[in-house]
């Protein structure tokens, strides 16, 4: 890492303090990041729908699959936060041209998907390479309760989900006319997976970010108090203006 373009104050941070961090990430960035994000995931969404629903007519199983690439999803997120952090924000092109593939995405699909703290312990894999012994490594970064607060950071993300999701079909049945509000809830058929489809899709969008950025910070956070980024730079300028 070039320590010296990074675009953030580096000092040690309460993990509760690093998290907000990345959620500003999200906040800065939201424009060339949702750029990149709509380009390459919304066309993945819609091709895995129209499959399920053609050659299997169900849209829930689609839905279970967007779930299951969750961990390959916050590559990409992960990819442009990891860049746009040193100054340099990664166009389409250059997302699709990274190798989101090689550092143990089976891992990370298989077991790995069922960790709670996988929002912090991808950034060891992806940024590091993944190589020699990388639970040693992720153990050593997890300890001084990091590994706690990736956890809450999963719950407490999960649980925007699911109030998300309910406000948006909220949302849709206060805007429903009398008429047709009695019978909402006893609604099936393409309709109502359709407007499933869209709310997954928009929960997906507005959380998955603000969960990565957040496991990223967590590491950030955890490296600098590991490696006292903070010194190293104070000493980086020291030495600058003494010139």
């Amino acid at each position: 890492m070039q320590l010296d373009k990074i675009e953030a104050v580096v000092r040690p941070r309460n993990p509760w303090e690093s998290i907000d961090l990345g959620f500003s990430m999200v906040q800065r960035w939201w424009k060339p990041l949702y750029k990149v994000w709509f380009a390459i995931v919304l066309p993945l969404f819609l091709s895995l729908h129209l499959f399920f629903y053609f050659f299997y007519e169900s849209l829930w199983m689609a839905s279970l699959m967007i779930w299951w690439l969750k961990p390959f999803l916050d590559r990409i997120l992960l990819h442009f936060f990891s860049q746009a952090l040193f100054g340099e924000q990664p166009s389409i092109w250059q997302t699709l041209k990274a190798s989101l593939f090689k550092t143990r995405l089976l891992l990370a699909l298989s077991l790995g998907r069922f960790d709670f703290a996988r929002s912090f312990n991808l950034p060891v894999l992806q940024l590091e390479g993944g190589k020699g012994a990388t639970a040693a490594r992720i153990n050593l970064l997890q300890k001084n309760n990091t590994r706690k607060h990736a956890v809450w950071l999963t719950i407490v993300c999960l649980h925007f989900e699911g109030i998300i999701f309910l406000s948006l079909f909220g949302f849709v049945y206060f805007m429903m006319p009398l008429s047709y509000s009695a019978d909402f809830f006893a609604l099936e058929g393409l309709g109502v997976e359709i407007l499933s489809m869209i709310s997954h899709f928009l929960v997906l969008s507005i959380v998955e970010p603000l969960y990565v950025a957040g496991g990223f910070a967590l590491y950030l956070n955890r490296r600098t108090h590991l490696e006292a980024w903070d010194i190293y730079l104070a000493f980086r300028r020291i030495a600058a203006h003494s010139k």
